[in-house]
């Protein structure tokens, strides 16, 4: 977040006022004294106009073999929601990739990103509903979707099993 902020110019009330979050919460997540929730992230971004994962990333290298964490990056919903960033943010493809899993009971509302941004989302182990606007869909490990991520969405997991999904987020635009 230091490099986005210093390259555009910004000081901690301009992003405060861009994207809702305290100054304090800011600076902490700044200095590393704070692991901030995943809805908290997605806020800043959309403010900044970044993608999601250049707030998350580690420098990538020429060839890039990634094995999941123990550790998720993020998690929300009382640790019910959990994040894997596997390929972060590149502006050569304008897309990211993530595992998102899903503990029975999870229940993430999701806040609009950017216009021109777009989700596709495999699933790759057990069901859950996925609601944007007032239509909800349910999807299992033979069914993909992909949409328009400047709605308000939620992700909802009622089975009894962990659902485990394949994200792709692709960004028209990096501002």
């Amino acid at each position: 977040m230091q490099r986005i902020r210093k390259r555009k110019g910004w000081t901690f009330d301009k992003i405060a006022e861009c994207t809702g979050v305290s100054k304090g919460m800011l600076y902490r997540i700044e200095k590393g004294e704070t692991q901030p929730t995943i809805t908290i992230v997605w806020r800043i971004a959309t403010g900044l106009n970044v993608s999601f994962s250049s707030l998350i990333k580690q420098e990538a290298e020429v060839v890039n073999i990634v094995e999941q964490k123990q550790t998720p990056d993020l998690e929300e919903d009382n640790g019910r929601c959990r994040l894997y960033l596997i390929f972060p943010f590149d502006p050569e493809t304008q897309f990211e990739v993530y595992t998102m899993i899903l503990r029975p009971g999870a229940n993430y509302h999701s806040l609009p990103h950017l216009d021109g941004v777009r989700e596709y989302i495999t699933v790759k182990a057990g069901e859950f509903e996925i609601t944007l606007h007032d239509k909800t869909y349910m999807l299992d490990e033979k069914k993909s979707i992909q949409f328009s991520a400047n709605v308000p969405h939620q992700y909802e997991n009622k089975a009894d099993t962990e659902t485990v999904l394949q994200v792709i987020m692709y960004y028209a635009d990096e501002g």
